[in-house]
């Protein structure tokens, strides 16, 4: 997905333009106007259409619901759903039921979703757990998706098994009439509340770099849970008011067939795009109603072949290969100032402040690498607003203490502080509450954004921060490109201005001149070395280069097969004939 696109198609949805405030804001013209739109052209559709055109309209509306619900886990969030169709069963089955039982269809649908959303959390909490793999969750819905269709094919007193359950509609206008207004009110809603504000800004920083994203404080595994049980709470929402429109509710309703074809859907007509979830579902869905009586089988191969040439041709779907066309004829990248609010800033829950001598605090920490020792018993004590240096040969364990520190690594023994806090257990992103950033040897940015995106997302997730030198602040202002563009200096210097306007207090970086020329090189440490006695930041800096370590360093730490070797002033480690033996007759 193009970020870019967020400003160049009004129907799709700006997951934080007024960032960190609830309801995104005043709505911008193109918004108001692509509303009233769909609002006339939804209500005008009947007078338009026959009786069967109009069923069928009113079908791929509530498919392109369900569309849109898979959209928001995997289009916005990554989270890649087999079985989609599980929870769309359930709400079709919960209509059908209802109507045949004479029970409030209101009340059905309302079960439902609640039904839905409390199986979808047990799948997320099992399949996005921090140490699940990639490909758990979609394991789990597969496997979801295939009980669901067994049951509801065993379950005879309750769904009638394989001849199903018969829903007839009231008349056709009525239908439709109900369907368009919930689909139209539900999306209306969720755009508004949801994915314009801080929560579909952080949908989009966990896609599109979960590490960057829990590095600021954005819990990945909460957030990807949130959007998944969302996104099944649309889909049973989808199933209950398909339900009259397809007639009869059987196995296939939610099994992996539907399934498959609701990705499809998605895939043809665009992830990350309110007018592609409903354009793909209904485009397929008209194809169907019309070509698949004339062509019969061959329709499913036509589908299978659809889907094969989008994703190589057009991966973003119709919409997105419309809209690279749109952007192409533009000046710019992305609307000035449209994608965030420069004005927001997000709250830190659960952070306590403490007061403590020591900003960090590491004490007889050891880790291994299955039988290889890498940290072995290093403690180390950093005052606030000190620059500590840690230097040492390849493979001393440098970058593995910083990630132990940092929450991407546990320590097998050991205790980590900051701020006084007992932090050993604490996920980064918590760690990050209390004010821990992070760089990393490759900058770690949100590359599909703009640097002013970029910027802001940070700011908008942020604790109170200083102001920067024009050379940092200049990214504030770069709305014309996307951030995979920069130069590797730019992207280093983007990444410590987004460290910045998030406003750490303890600052980790991993050889931030890796790579840089040696002007480069020398100009950020004077950067660091300015920044510090100005904010009082602390910073630990693993850094291979002397002169910059002379330049910044307070303190110098040597560290030599895992194990702290050398404490004190720069001169003290050239010195150290330890340290010569070590590290300094390595070079």
């Amino acid at each position: 997905m193009d970020v870019a696109s967020l400003e160049a198609d009004p129907t799709r949805t700006d997951p934080a333009a007024e960032a960190g405030r609830f309801g995104g804001g005043k709505l911008a013209r193109r918004h108001v106007v692509a509303i009233a739109t769909a609002a006339v052209g939804l209500t005008a559709a009947p007078s338009m259409l026959a009786e069967f055109p109009l069923t069928v309209l009113t079908l791929a509306l509530a498919f392109g619901l369900f569309a849109f619900g898979l959209d928001i886990a995997w289009g916005r969030t990554g989270v890649f759903s087999i079985g989609h169709a599980a929870f769309f069963g359930v709400g079709a089955y919960a209509a059908a039921i209802a109507v045949n039982h004479s029970f409030p269809g209101v009340l059905a649908a309302a079960g439902a979703v609640v039904a839905a959303a409390f199986v979808a959390y047990l799948v997320a909490v099992a399949g996005l757990r921090a140490k699940a793999v990639a490909s758990t969750m979609a394991v789990l819905t597969m496997a979801l998706t295939l009980l669901a269709a067994q049951a509801a094919l065993s379950w005879l007193s309750v769904t009638n098994g394989s001849n199903g359950l018969f829903v007839i509609a009231a008349d056709v206008t009525s239908q439709y009439y109900l369907t368009a207004a919930v689909v139209f009110f539900a999306v209306l809603a969720v755009w508004l509340f949801v994915l314009r504000g801080r929560l579909g800004r952080r949908l989009l920083a966990v896609r599109v770099n979960e590490l960057r994203a829990e590095h600021l404080g954005i819990d990945p595994v909460a957030t990807k849970t949130i959007a998944f049980v969302l996104s099944a709470s649309l889909a049973a929402l989808a199933g209950a008011i398909a339900a009259p429109s397809m007639g009869l509710v059987s196995p296939e309703a939610a099994g992996i067939d539907m399934s498959t074809q609701v990705l499809v859907w998605l895939a043809v007509g665009g992830r990350g795009t309110i007018s592609g979830a409903f354009l793909g579902a209904g485009a397929l869905t008209f194809a169907q109603q019309y070509v698949s009586e004339a062509v019969g089988d061959w329709y499913l191969f036509g589908l299978g072949a659809t889907f094969v040439l989008v994703v190589r041709l057009a991966p973003e779907g119709i919409v997105g290969l419309f809209l690279s066309r749109i952007r192409s004829l533009r000046p710019s990248y992305a609307a000035q100032g449209a994608f965030f609010d420069s004005r927001a800033h997000g709250k830190h829950d659960g952070a306590e402040t403490t007061t403590a001598d020591q900003a960090l605090s590491i004490q007889d920490v050891t880790k291994s690498f299955e039988a290889l020792p890498v940290i072995q018993d290093v403690s180390l004590g950093v005052p606030t607003g000190q620059i500590v240096c840690l230097i040492g040969p390849n493979g001393a364990g440098k970058t593995t203490l910083l990630n132990i520190v940092a929450g991407d690594l546990d320590a097998e023994s050991g205790v980590i502080r900051i701020s006084g806090r007992d932090v050993t257990r604490w996920p980064p992103h918590r760690r990050a509450e209390l004010g821990l950033g992070r760089l990393f040897q490759i900058p770690s940015l949100f590359l599909e954004l703009t640097p002013r995106q970029n910027m802001l997302l940070a700011r908008s997730e942020g604790r109170p921060s200083v102001s920067m030198p024009p050379s940092l602040n200049r990214f504030v202002d770069d709305d014309a490109r996307p951030t995979s563009e920069l130069s590797l200096a730019d992207r280093r210097s983007l990444e410590l201005a987004m460290a910045l306007a998030w406003g750490p207090e303890v600052l980790l970086l991993d050889e931030p001149a890796a790579g840089l020329s040696h002007e480069d090189s020398v100009g950020l440490a004077k950067t660091l070395r300015q920044l510090a006695e100005v904010s009082g930041y602390t910073l630990v800096i693993v850094e291979h280069d002397m002169e910059i370590v002379r330049e910044l360093a307070d303190r110098v730490v040597v560290l030599a097969n895992g194990r702290l070797l050398v404490d004190g002033s720069m001169d003290d480690v050239v010195g150290n004939e330890d340290v010569r033996r070590a590290y300094l007759g390595a070079l």
